[in-house]
This record gives C-alpha cells, structure tokens and sequence, in this order.
C-alpha cells in the first residue's frame, strides 16, 4: 500500500511541470505544463498566484510605474497589448487594461509612457 502511494504521488508531480521565465515582484510570467503555456500572474507568495493576462504571453516589459504584455491567442495570429499599473494593482483586484490592439497600445503606450517590451518568448 506504501508503495502504491508513493509511486502514485511522483507520477503526479511529474505530470505537472511549471517555472518562471521573466519576474518584476510581485507579477511573473510562468508556464505550466510546457513553456508555449505562458502567463501573467501576480505572485501572492507561498505558491499562490492570480491570472493577469491568460496565455500566450509572447512579451512583457516593466518600469516602475507598469507592467506591459503581449499576448498571442493561442491557435491563432491575432495579437493583443495589455498594460498594468502597479499603483493600482494588488491581490484582490485584476488591474490588467485590455485587450488592445497595436494601434490602440501605441497611443496608450505614449499618452501614460509605458516601458518597452525587454523580453521576448518564442511565438
């Protein structure tokens, strides 16, 4: 019976498989189940995490103001922007703006000086 418990709890922490690939505290962007799964979360500690923008996330940026992202829906091609500030931010309250266009990003992106994307993923 130990045996089985034991063999039935590592197939089950070997199935699930995740990291962190870009972190500005407390916001990351982690997969889960394969890296093309990409998020952005806000980290809560102790494992804890809340969804900002679902996947694909093919880019992010952050200042100290911001955060931004940009996410390629999964299957397709469309692309969308989205923007995060983190004054107004916290556990308790999804403060992602979006989804935008590239048009509409670009203005947004001047209008508040929004950070450039500093890092890219694999589409």
């Amino acid at each position: 019976m130990k045996t089985t418990y034991l063999i039935l709890v590592a197939l089950l922490l070997a199935g699930c498989d995740s990291g962190v690939l870009w972190e500005d505290k407390p916001y990351q962007v982690l997969w889960i189940d394969g890296t093309a799964n990409r998020t952005l979360n806000y980290d809560f500690g102790d494992g804890g995490f809340i969804t900002r923008v679902e996947a694909q996330i093919i880019a992010v940026g952050s200042n100290n103001r911001y955060i931004v992202a940009k996410q390629k829906e999964p299957g397709t091609d469309a692309v969308a922007y989205y923007y995060i500030e983190k004054a107004t931010d916290d556990k308790f309250a999804n403060g992602a703006s979006g989804p935008y266009s590239e048009v509409q990003f670009l203005q947004l992106k001047k209008k508040f000086d929004l950070p450039e994307f500093t890092k890219y993923f694999n589409k």
